[in-house]
């Protein structure tokens, strides 16, 4: 193995150490009580060392957070090729969406949870426009325009259905995980009637 490698690894794995500790602060703390001295306090290095491989806490939160947003992404955008029908490929990235986030409980509850403005920066997707700057927004409204193809592709309502069925979605979620001790048939039952049923009737608007 090269220095060069290995010096790459050792890197590496300290910003994992960094983002490791920033996340445990932010389940016990708060996103907002994060700081670059309790980082290092608990990974029993110097702040200097954290600044040596990120510029401040800002840069540390934006890594958490698009961490765990490339994983649901990452999980909609698998799903989204699945089907060709634009239905189905909803009640698929719906299914998926949530599976996922039980996946990763106290991650996506921390998160969604949390008010400070850097991490609503991060999290935001009801402002207007929200579908050409957040992708599952984006993918969201791109099924239900292909379920209305007579309709204007920039009709605002499309956006306002898929901005919906993103926060029912992501609700539903949040009350999945702290119900953590629903019985499983239950929780099935729960999740296919909302994919199933509930989003597809919010994306076609009218029935």
């Amino acid at each position: 193995m090269s220095t060069i490698t290995r010096r790459e690894r050792d890197a590496q794995k300290m910003k994992d150490d960094i983002l490791a500790a920033a996340n445990e602060i932010a389940y016990k703390e708060g996103f907002e009580n994060i700081s670059i001295r309790k980082i290092a306090r608990k990974i029993e290095y110097t702040p200097s060392i954290i600044y040596h491989y990120f510029s401040n806490k800002e840069e540390i939160l934006a890594h958490l957070l698009e961490r765990g947003y490339l994983k649901l992404t990452t999980s909609l955008t698998v799903s989204n090729v699945l089907s060709t029908d634009p239905e189905e490929k909803l009640r698929f990235m719906t299914r998926t969406y949530i599976m996922e986030a039980l996946k990763i409980p106290e991650e996506f509850s921390i998160v969604h949870s949390d008010k400070s403005p850097h991490v609503i920066e991060h999290t935001s997707f009801l402002f207007k426009g929200a579908s050409e700057k957040r992708r599952a927004i984006q993918m969201i409204k791109k099924c239900i325009v292909d379920m209305h193809p007579q309709e204007a592709q920039d009709k605002e309502e499309f956006e306002l259905a898929a901005q919906s069925i993103a926060a029912a979605t992501m609700g539903l979620s949040l009350k999945l995980i702290a119900e953590k001790n629903l019985e499983e048939t239950q929780r099935k039952r729960i999740i296919d009637y909302f994919s199933d049923e509930v989003v597809v009737r919010m994306a076609r608007l009218s029935d």
